[in-house]
């Protein structure tokens, strides 16, 4: 039988709960035994004071050391290094399993400090650093902060972005058509291209991605992103011309304003807001 000695190095609940286990295994099963094989087996400089008459005495008293304050340090620099480095959409499942394993460790079960922890572990991602501040506020369940963190994670994969390699479809949620185009013309008014909610299946002329007037006032690490109060425009993926919205012309079957596309950015689409 194979007892593991305690020399500060583990948590004391966790030594003991291995020593039950070996114990058991064993066929030792009386708590006293137990008692003695524990302490016989803690290293010779940490003192224990002789009236632990019991297991939960013995934890106490491991944990009154000293050497259980510079364990629970050590496991806290741990936790100041971890970073999240599965990226957007990554598995947090591992992630999390280690990172809830120092805390508990470190007793750490204050839920305003896990919510800071997990924070700094991902903040150089303002989709995340925002939206995990935003969700948790109010929240006091270390289970619920657990399980919003990996909601995040997974919904900044959703994040929509700049550039022709980002491609999105707009639905039209009444009708199930997609904001669409092709190379035709209108007839009459502005004779630019035309746009129009007509395919049901996605195709070629139904691709869109996003293009932004100006991002210099962006952090490098935000510069594909698409975020708050940002002015976007909308381009077709296809033809490569971008949507603008007429105000001197009608379209000829609606009588709405001619939905249009234009070869030049200078013309401002829409808000972000009315997009998303």
């Amino acid at each position: 039988m194979n007892i593991p000695q305690y020399n500060g190095t583990v948590h004391p609940d966790e030594w003991v709960k291995q020593v039950q286990t070996i114990c058991i295994i064993n066929n030792i099963r009386q708590e006293r035994d137990i008692l003695k094989l524990c302490k016989l087996n803690i290293d010779a400089s940490i003192n224990v004071p002789g009236e632990c008459n019991n297991l939960n005495d013995l934890i106490k008293a491991l944990k009154a050391h000293p050497t259980f304050s510079i364990y629970k340090d050590g496991i806290k620099r741990k936790l100041d290094q971890m970073k999240f480095e599965g990226g957007e959409g990554g598995d947090t499942t591992a992630f999390l399993a280690e990172f809830r394993s120092h805390c508990d460790k470190a007793e750490i079960d204050n839920p305003q400090e896990i919510k800071n922890r997990l924070l700094r572990t991902y903040s150089s991602n303002e989709f995340f650093k925002n939206e995990f501040s935003k969700r948790v506020t109010g929240v006091t369940s270390i289970d619920e902060i657990y399980k919003l963190y990996s909601e995040v994670i997974s919904d900044s994969s959703k994040a929509i972005k700049y550039g022709p390699e980002f491609l999105i479809a707009i639905k039209h949620l009444v009708t199930g058509k997609y904001l669409s185009s092709r190379e035709i013309n209108y007839q009459t008014g502005s004779k630019r291209q035309v746009v129009f909610c007509g395919e049901k299946i996605l195709n070629e002329n139904c691709w869109w991605y996003l293009s932004c007037e100006n991002q210099s006032h962006k952090d490098e690490f935000q510069k594909n992103k698409v975020l708050y109060d940002d002015v976007v425009y909308l381009t077709h993926k296809k033809t490569g011309t971008t949507l603008s919205l007429s105000d001197f012309y009608r379209s000829p079957k609606t009588s709405y304003a001619e939905d249009i596309k234009f070869f030049f950015l200078q013309y401002i689409v829409f808000n972000l807001h009315g997009l998303i």
